[in-house]
């Protein structure tokens, strides 16, 4: 006989258990009114405080929130909660700085491919509104690890594929965070990603996906060396290279 652990569980876990897996298998679905304690007493035959500890955890996941009239409703969890916990997991698990671009390399260039076949004409503009925010605030290297992040993220956007964005977004904020390390470090750094996004951009209105995809690696090779050229050890935890405060606000604009 093959023995499994034993998992013991607290009765308010397993309620949230139950309810979780409702949602997902769509017996619960999205916008409606989560039964109310009273009746998950009844069907769970639980007590009303071990339901409440329950749907607590449901809240905290992002599975359930409260409307206007303060009911509970069914929903997905946003975004930005996501990419928090995914955030959290990279860096807690010593994820290095060789193992997040490699990955986000790719991201990009997969972005950029199917960017030049879905964009719109308001993010296009928005692309070329980007660009010129980084020549105008060329001399600031803060305000361009912010703008820096935004192109990118437009790129995803415009991909107009949700798997992408969820994919490539905690793990963009975690890499262009860390490109704080580059640009105050070296000063030319900003001309060249400036030329580089051009170059994209260019590749992008033209409909050109193969030459935005090559302009892209490039982009994504001469930050590599950048981040070299400014002491950087890419095997080294990402974290090591990630300002807090940077990631901090960055991460709190994807809040918004």
């Amino acid at each position: 006989m093959k023995a499994r652990p034993i998992v013991v569980q607290t009765s308010y876990r397993e309620v949230f258990n139950q309810l979780e897996d409702a949602i997902l298998r769509g017996e619960l679905k999205i916008d409606e009114p989560l039964p109310t304690e009273a009746e998950l007493c009844d069907i769970l035959q639980v007590k009303r405080s071990t339901v409440r500890e329950g749907i607590r955890l449901l809240e905290q996941s992002g599975l359930v929130t409260r409307n206007s009239a303060r009911r509970l409703v069914v929903s997905a969890p946003d975004a930005s909660r996501s990419s928090e916990n995914i955030i959290r997991s990279v860096t807690l698990n010593k994820v290095t700085l060789e193992e997040l671009w490699r990955v986000q390399r790719e991201l990009e260039a997969l972005a950029s491919r199917l960017a030049c076949d879905n964009i719109s004409k308001p993010l296009l503009e928005a692309l070329a509104d980007n660009i010129e925010q980084t020549r105008v605030s060329r001399d600031d290297p803060k305000t361009i690890v912010k703008i820096d992040m935004e192109f990118h993220r437009l790129i995803a956007h415009a991909s107009n594929n949700r798997a992408l964005t969820l994919a490539r977004d905690p793990l963009g904020l975690l890499l262009y965070a860390s490109s704080d390390f580059v640009i105050t470090r070296l000063a030319q750094s900003t001309d060249r990603l400036i030329a580089a996004h051009q170059r994209i951009y260019d590749s992008i209105a033209a409909n050109d996906p193969e030459n935005a995809a090559k302009w892209m690696l490039k982009h994504m090779d001469d930050f590599k060396r950048g981040c070299i050229m400014a002491g950087a050890v890419f095997d080294d935890p990402i974290l090591d290279f990630v300002d807090i405060d940077v990631l901090s606000g960055l991460t709190e604009a994807l809040r918004k």
